[in-house]
């Protein structure tokens, strides 16, 4: 079984990889919303029926407390709430676009699914899996949370409320891979909940307002047979630098295995309002010295993370472009964290 927190991470020797997994940040706007559903305008998507796309919700001022999916209009992807609420404007989502991570429609019918739950195929104990609600195959409305589990040698989707699955609803679900993409997990307690609220404690999330990432929950992980049957949403808290998962209208049980993605590339839209630096590393993969290029503010600090999330290095070098000596660094992947004026970025550097 996975140990909490744990990234596995693929070392990759060349950077000319053309797959990659992206993230964005959607907000719903006056101009994009019809009814109970907000239109994605984004040109890795717009035209792309094709395209295999997941999302969490994320807290940008506006409460979203309903079940949401996505659907593709014939043009455009959009996220839409399953129970036909209207959807609010300023409901904000993490947009993960699959292009190393394979996803495939799961179909609910009478020959995978009993009841709350219908069985997935081709899938192990140790995989780490995203999923959402997907209308266009059948057209059907799929009101309900989800967890995923490993119950008599398959993995299964169940409703966290035990009600029985509409029949033909439709799924994407994603294998998260390691690529280009950080995996993790993290099980609530009662040091790292409070108030409704799962703190989240990983290096490629810490003082980084501008992180894209998804969740899910994986019933019965590692012993945690905690039930989280209400919508959920990311949410940033300034003043501890810390993302949290918040539960809508209960105390965060104890017991919540959550599975994370943290994509490497975070894709810039109009619909985001703050630029964010650009930040090169190079070479990378690197044998003794990486530099690090800031194209806009100077760095001011690098720290150095390994994949267990425990941080090896710290360097107070200074510039729009430094030169850091990692020789002593073991064979392998870490993150790399750098500060600078507009705040913390997080970047993957691979040791040789």
């Amino acid at each position: 079984m996975k140990t909490i927190f744990t990234i596995l991470v693929t070392v990759i020797f060349s950077l000319n990889v053309t797959a990659q997994d992206k993230g964005f940040v959607h907000i719903a706007t006056a101009g994009n919303i019809t009814s109970n559903w907000t239109i994605i305008d984004h040109p890795d998507l717009n035209g792309n029926s094709d395209a295999r796309i997941l999302f969490s919700q994320r807290y940008n001022g506006v409460d979203n407390n309903h079940p949401t999916g996505v659907w593709y209009t014939g043009s455009r992807w959009a996220i839409y709430n399953e129970d036909i609420a209207a959807m609010p404007v300023g409901a904000a989502f993490n947009v993960y676009i699959a292009d190393d991570s394979p996803v495939a429609v799961h179909i609910a019918d009478s020959s995978n699914t009993t009841g709350y739950y219908t069985e997935l195929s081709g899938y192990t104990a140790n995989d780490y899996l995203f999923y959402i609600t997907y209308w266009n195959p059948h057209s059907v409305y799929n009101p309900y949370v989800y967890a995923n589990q490993f119950w008599s040698g398959n993995r299964v989707l169940a409703v966290e409320t035990l009600d029985n699955i509409p029949n033909n609803a439709a799924f994407f679900v994603m294998k998260g891979t390691n690529i280009s993409a950080y995996l993790g997990s993290v099980a609530s307690n009662s040091s790292n909940i409070s108030d409704g609220r799962l703190t989240i404690d990983h290096p490629a999330l810490n003082d980084n307002p501008n992180a894209v990432f998804l969740y899910s929950h994986y019933f019965g992980a590692g012993g945690n047979n905690g039930l989280l049957p209400v919508v959920t949403e990311t949410e940033y808290n300034n003043s501890t630098g810390r993302w949290q998962i918040y539960a809508y209208g209960i105390g965060f049980p104890e017991g919540v295995w959550l599975d994370l993605i943290i994509p490497d590339m975070i894709l810039g839209t109009n619909e985001m309002q703050a630029e964010v630096s650009k930040i090169t590393l190079y070479p990378n993969p690197v044998v003794n010295n990486v530099n690090i290029s800031s194209s806009k503010k100077e760095i001011q600090e690098v720290q150095i993370y390994d994949v267990s999330g425990k941080q090896v290095k710290t360097f107070m070098q200074t510039g729009k472009t430094i030169t850091l000596d990692v020789s002593a660094l073991q064979f392998g992947t870490y993150i790399a964290k750098i500060k600078t004026d507009e705040g913390w970025f997080s970047q993957k550097l691979i040791k040789k």
